[in-house]
């Protein structure tokens, strides 16, 4: 079978780099929980940086996922100069939009977090709309943070990127662990994400050959600037569904939180910690794909396309699997030991558990539509998963306004699963039909070996939670990863094998 262009190495670096992230993340999860637990502060803080990722994570999403084939197609057809003088006009065009973004959100404060949780009193109100001033500038940091990232992608420059989101979160961990204590801890926490994105942001950008190279402008150049644009308006759409989801949570939940206080924050240490894992599987793979699947496109090469997503699908599997499997068997034991201390109590951890396993759902979802759509953007078809992802958050959120006074959070979290789970879903489907069972090659026998290998993990960690040691599931998860690994090399499976090599290039698998 030819091997996909896309690279295990880099693949592996940024796996890597997003463990480095994804621990720094939960360390400080690990910091707010037993500092502020799950009270009204906890709950403010989380409602006020709601909006400022939605927003970001909108702007950042619908002009990356354009920027990349655009900014490869210009530099396949007209050189890199007019690529690069495309990169720059982009960036400052978002720049001016995002400023203005940040000066009206800080405007109006108050009325808008008045509006989006009106489940809280006129005290919480106020404490939120004094974290939302603080955490408004999320809106410049993550959406130029965004540009920049998919600007050195372009640029085979993915480690940088990975050092960069490292040094940020260990830059707001820091400042959080040290300054947040005593009366405002809040604000500092605040603070800190603040700076963090920031300090990603700088990382990122290349000053130095902006400064030196400028950005001449030319009539392609423009033309590519403006195909960018055109091709970022629908995506905005889709997208909209995909981060308004987070805020539809928050209105609901602040309702909830009269009967079943703590439920913003519940839903979002669940949230938190599932889209930590959605970051960890997806990223490297979606990353360092997007620009060769970009390539393929442009150059009108259907058998790599389909390669490339044959090769993804099968090392989503590899990587899906034994996570799913974990958080539905051990997903008390791992609350437990990740939370589960100072203010974070044991009813907090037997609820915020079964929403992990339930939030299952947004992961396979997540990094299976991640992929999907990369596959339609490369093609420039920004259309398809715009209709698909509007009649599946047209679901989900029906489903929500059904559940949510029924079942609560519970509710909620299924809700999620499922528009992610069904966009995914429908999205393959449509690529399995116009392009051939060549997209899943492999796959089956993958996920037959992949189910094998977590088998004998989870059997290893069941055994493994029975013993005294401090905090089981994280050394049950370490040495079931082990497990996992050499069951995988031992049934000759291609990554496990070419992992490997790469650890041990002149060992013989």
């Amino acid at each position: 079978m030819p091997q996909a262009a896309t690279s295990l190495r880099s693949v592996a670096w940024l796996t890597l780099l997003s463990l480095a992230q994804m621990g720094l993340q939960f360390a400080l999860q690990v910091v707010l929980a037993k500092r502020f637990g799950t009270e009204s502060s906890m709950d403010a803080f989380f409602a006020a940086s709601t909006l400022p990722l939605v927003v970001s994570g909108l702007l950042a999403g619908a002009v990356t996922s354009a920027f990349v084939p655009v900014y490869v197609e210009t530099r396949e057809r007209a050189g890199e100069t007019a690529a690069w003088s495309m990169a720059v006009q982009v960036t400052c065009w978002l720049t001016l939009i995002v400023v203005m973004l940040w000066q009206l959100a800080k405007q109006f404060a108050e009325p808008w977090m008045e509006t989006l949780h009106p489940g809280f009193d006129s005290l919480q109100v106020w404490d939120t709309a004094e974290l939302f001033t603080i955490l408004s500038s999320l809106f410049i940091w993550n959406t130029l943070g965004g540009v920049a990232r998919a600007w050195n992608h372009c640029l085979g420059r993915f480690v940088r990127t990975g050092l960069a989101a490292v040094a940020g979160q260990l830059l707001t961990f820091g400042w959080a662990w040290s300054r947040a204590v005593g009366d405002g801890a809040m604000n500092e926490v605040a603070r800190a994400v603040v700076f963090g994105s920031l300090a990603t942001f700088a990382i990122q950008m290349p000053w130095g050959s902006i400064l030196s190279r400028g950005w001449p402008t030319s009539a392609e150049s423009q033309a590519a600037v403006a195909r960018c644009m055109r091709l970022a308006a629908p995506l905005l759409i889709v997208l909209a569904c995909t981060q308004l989801d987070p805020l539809l949570d928050r209105y609901l939940t602040t309702l909830l939180s009269p009967i079943q206080p703590g439920a913003v924050s519940h839903l979002s240490y669940a949230s938190r910690l599932s889209s930590a894992f959605l970051t960890l599987i997806s990223s490297g793979l979606a990353i360092v794909a997007f620009p060769e699947l970009a390539a393929q496109a442009a150059a009108r090469d259907e058998s790599g396309l389909r390669r490339e997503v044959a090769a993804g699908l099968r090392f989503l599997i590899v990587l899906l699997v034994p996570v799913i499997m974990a958080l539905a068997i051990f997903n008390v034991p791992i609350v437990r030991d990740l939370y589960q201390r100072g203010r974070f109590h044991a009813t907090d951890t037997a609820i915020v558990g079964p929403l992990l396993a339930i939030l299952s759902g947004l992961l396979v979802g997540g990094c299976v539509g991640e992929l999907t759509s990369k596959t339609f953007y490369a093609r420039q078809d920004m259309r398809t998963p715009v209709v698909i992802g509007l009649i599946g958050f047209s679901l989900g959120a029906a489903f929500k306004f059904w559940s949510f006074r029924r079942w609560g959070v519970t509710g909620l979290a299924a809700g999620t699963s499922g528009y992610y789970v069904f966009n995914a879903v429908v999205l393959l489907t449509l690529i399995g039909l116009r392009d051939g069972a060549g997209n899943f090659s492999g796959t089956v026998m993958t996920l037959w070996r992949s189910l094998i290998a977590a088998t004998c993990a989870a059997a290893t960690g069941y055994a493994m939670l029975r013993l005294s040691w401090p905090y089981p599931s994280i050394w049950s998860g370490l040495i079931g990863a082990a497990i996992y690994g050499v069951v995988l090399l031992l049934l000759r499976d291609e990554f496990a094998a070419r992992a490997w090599r790469m650890v041990w290039p002149k060992a013989r698998t």
